[in-house]
């Protein structure tokens, strides 16, 4: 479990990291493919970080060894969000994009 101290990480394409940036996420990386599958399995090893915000199409670049890390990993949390291309990617989920749209009011296009 996350405790107080623990640090909210994010990675993803720009337009993921911008969100979170711009509502107030300190650490976040631009990482894409197996770039981003590496800097995600460097982050699950960090004693300092409780929550990983990570792209969905993060998932994608993952090879079954890191997946396993990531569903068995209790600290840190690993939670997907769509990407910026979120309905692009075949599934039923709303944008990065449109969910900043909705709770913020910014465009991000």
């Amino acid at each position: 479990m996350p405790t107080k101290g623990d640090k909210t990480v994010v990675i993803g394409e720009d337009k993921v990291t911008l969100g979170f940036r711009m509502a107030g996420i300190a650490e976040w990386y631009t990482a894409e493919g197996e770039e981003g599958a590496r800097k995600l399995s460097e982050l699950l090893g960090r004693d300092d970080v409780g929550i990983i915000i990570a792209s969905n199409s993060l998932r994608k670049a993952m090879d079954w060894k890191l997946q396993s890390k990531v569903e068995a990993s209790s600290k840190p949390i690993v939670v997907f969000v769509p990407s910026k291309a979120g309905e692009e990617e075949g599934g039923d989920e709303t944008s990065l994009q449109d969910l900043i749209r909705k709770s913020i009011g910014i465009n991000l296009e």
